[in-house]
C-alpha cells in the first residue's frame, strides 16, 4: 500500500527535447518545457513558463541528451501526479527511483541562470519538437554558429587574426579600406546635407519693386536726378524723377555714422517701407569725405550684385543734389544689437539660429570674394518675424583681388568696431576671410550675454582696448552657460592664428547646426 501511495505522489519529470542529429551546432540548442498538471477547475488558460537557454554554455557545462526518443509508455506515466508534485529528469522519467530523485540529476541537471529566458506558453499547448527545430529563429542560430575549427573575425569592426593565418589574411587591409569608405561616405553625406540645407534656405521673400529705381542692363545702378549737376560721370540719368519729399518721404532716424545717417522711408507711389542710407557729398571737401563717398559708391555697386537670403537687398540708389541715397529693404525687427538692448541676452536656441544664418551669409560673400570686415550685432538685421537674419552695412566691405583663402588677402585701414576685430587686423597685418570668422565668434558672445567681448564697454580708451586685443594670448572669455556644442563653435572662430580658423562653410557642418537636417 505504501508503494502505491508513493507512486501516486511521483514527481512530474522534465521532458528533454528530441534532437534528430547530434551535431555540435544542434546540441547547443535545447529547450526544456516545464509542464504542471492542474485540477480541472483551474483556469485552463493559465500560463506556465518554458525555460530556454539564450546563449550557448561552455562545452563542459552543456547537457547533451541522448538522441533516442522516449517510448509512448514513458509519456503515459505523466497523467497521475498530485497537485504540487514534480521531479527533474533530463533523460527519461522511467529512470527515477522511488525516493523522488534521479540518479543522474546531480551531474546533468541544467539549473536556470540569469541568462535564462522565461517564455510563457499556454498550459494546454505542448511544443512540437520538429516545429521548434525548423523555426526561423533556430535556423538563424544554427547558421550563425561557427564550427569549432573556424577562426572568428569581425571584418566590419576589428580584425582578429589567428597567428597561423596572420601572414596570408588580408582582413586588416580590408578593415582599413572599409573604414576609409565609411569616412568618405560620411563626408559625402555631410556635403549633401549641407547642400540641401543651403538650397532650402535660398528661398527669398519677394522684394518690393520701386519703378523709378529700376535701371536697364548695363546701366549704372546709381540714378542721377534731373536737378543734380553732372559732376560725377558714369551714373545713369533719371528717366522718371525720384526726389526726396516728393516721390519718397524720409522718416525717423534709425542710425547715425560719422559721415552717414540712416532713416526709415516710404515710397509715396506704392507705400513700400524702406531704409535709406544717406551720405552727404560736397565738392571740394576733405580727402576723408571723398573716401567716404567712394566707399558708398563701392557699397552700392557691390550690393547690386548680391542675392542671398541672409544678405540685405538693395531697392535702388540715387544721387540728388549733395546727397547719395541708398535704398534697402526694411527689416522691421531692427538690429541684433537693438534687440539685445531691448530684451536682453538671447536664449541659446536663438543664438544658434542667428549664428547659422550669419555663417550662411558669410559663406556666400566669401565665395564671391568679398570680406565684410564689420560683422557685429549692429550690422545684423532681423525681419518682422524675428526668424530671418540678414547681414547689412557693406560700407567697410572689401572685394578681394584673388579667390584664395589665405590669411594675407587684404591689407587696409582699420575698419569696423574694435571689440569685434581680429587681432591681426588691429596689428596692421595682412588679413583675409578669416577675420570675418573671428567676428562671428565675437557676435556669439555678444548675443549670449548682451555685451560685447573683451568687456569693451568698460574701456573708455580705444587705444587701450586695441592694445589688449592685439597683444592677447588667449581668446576673449566665453559665457560659461553655453552648451559644449556652441562653445566649440565659438572657440573655433576665436583661434588666435588666422590659419587655424575654419572657413565659414566648414563651420556650417558642425553638429550644433544639424539638428534640423
Amino acid at each position: 500500500g505504501t508503494a502505491t501511495d508513493v507512486s501516486k505522489h511521483r514527481l512530474q519529470g522534465f521532458v528533454p527535447c528530441k534532437i534528430p542529429s547530434a551535431s555540435p551546432q544542434t546540441q547547443r540548442k535545447f529547450s526544456l518545457q516545464f509542464h504542471r498538471n492542474c485540477p480541472e477547475n483551474r483556469d485552463s488558460d493559465k500560463l506556465s513558463p518554458v525555460f530556454t537557454q539564450s546563449r550557448p554554455l561552455p562545452s563542459s557545462n552543456i547537457h547533451r541528451p541522448k538522441p533516442s526518443r522516449p517510448t509512448p509508455g514513458n509519456t503515459s506515466k505523466q497523467g497521475d501526479p498530485s497537485k504540487n508534485s514534480m521531479t527533474l529528469d533530463l533523460n527519461s522519467s522511467s529512470k527515477c527511483d522511488d525516493n523522488f530523485g534521479c540518479s543522474s540529476s546531480s551531474s546533468n541537471a541544467v539549473i536556470p541562470s540569469d541568462e535564462t529566458v522565461f517564455t510563457p506558453v499556454e498550459e494546454k499547448c505542448r511544443l512540437d519538437v520538429n516545429t521548434e527545430l525548423n523555426s526561423s529563429i533556430e535556423d538563424l542560430l544554427e547558421a550563425s554558429m561557427p564550427s569549432s575549427d573556424t577562426t572568428v573575425t569581425f571584418k566590419s569592426e576589428v580584425a582578429v587574426l589567428s597567428p597561423e593565418k596572420a601572414e596570408n589574411d588580408d582582413t586588416y587591409k580590408d578593415d582599413v579600406n572599409h573604414n576609409q569608405k565609411c569616412k568618405e561616405k560620411m563626408e559625402a553625406e555631410e556635403e549633401e546635407a549641407l547642400a540641401i540645407a543651403m538650397a532650402m534656405s535660398a528661398s527669398q521673400d519677394a522684394l518690393p519693386i520701386v519703378p523709378q529705381l529700376q535701371v536697364e542692363n548695363g546701366e549704372d545702378i546709381i540714378i542721377i536726378q534731373q536737378d543734380t549737376p553732372e559732376t560725377l560721370p558714369g551714373h545713369t540719368k533719371a528717366k522718371q524723377p525720384y526726389r526726396e519729399d516728393t516721390e519718397w518721404l524720409k522718416g525717423q532716424q534709425i542710425g547715425l555714422g560719422a559721415f552717414s545717417s540712416c532713416y526709415q522711408a516710404q515710397d509715396v507711389g506704392t507705400g513700400t517701407l524702406m531704409a535709406v542710407k544717406q551720405v552727404t557729398y560736397v565738392r571740394n571737401t576733405s580727402s576723408e569725405q571723398e573716401e567716404v563717398v567712394e566707399a558708398l559708391r563701392e557699397e552700392i555697386r557691390m550690393m547690386s550684385h548680391l542675392n542671398h537670403p541672409n544678405i540685405i537687398r538693395m531697392l535702388g540708389a540715387t544721387c540728388e543734389k549733395s546727397n547719395y541715397n541708398l535704398f534697402i529693404e526694411w527689416m522691421a525687427g531692427g538690429s541684433v544689437a537693438h534687440l539685445l538692448s531691448k530684451y536682453g541676452a538671447f536664449k541659446e536656441s536663438v543664438v544658434i539660429n542667428y549664428t547659422e544664418q550669419l555663417l550662411r551669409g558669410l559663406s556666400y560673400l566669401h565665395e564671391n570674394q568679398i570680406i565684410h570686415r564689420d560683422v557685429k550685432g549692429a550690422n545684423l538685421l532681423i525681419d518682422s518675424t524675428g526668424q530671418r537674419l540678414r547681414i547689412a552695412d557693406f560700407g567697410a566691405a572689401a572685394r578681394l583681388a584673388s579667390k584664395g583663402t589665405g590669411a594675407g588677402e587684404f591689407q587696409g585701414q582699420l575698419l569696423g568696431t574694435i571689440a569685434f576685430m581680429a587681432p591681426e587686423v588691429l596689428r596692421g597685418q595682412q588679413y583675409g576671410r578669416s577675420c570675418d570668422v573671428w567676428s562671428v565668434g565675437c557676435a556669439i558672445i555678444e548675443m549670449a550675454c548682451a555685451k560685447p567681448p573683451w568687456n569693451a564697454e568698460k574701456h573708455s580708451n580705444h587705444l587701450a582696448l586695441i592694445f589688449k586685443i592685439a597683444s592677447a594670448t588667449t581668446a576673449p572669455s566665453i559665457p560659461s552657460h553655453l552648451s559644449p556644442g556652441l562653445r566649440d563653435v565659438a572657440l573655433r572662430c576665436l583661434e588666435l592664428q588666422p590659419q587655424d580658423r575654419p572657413p565659414s562653410r566648414e563651420l556650417l557642418k558642425h553638429p550644433v547646426f544639424r539638428t534640423t537636417w
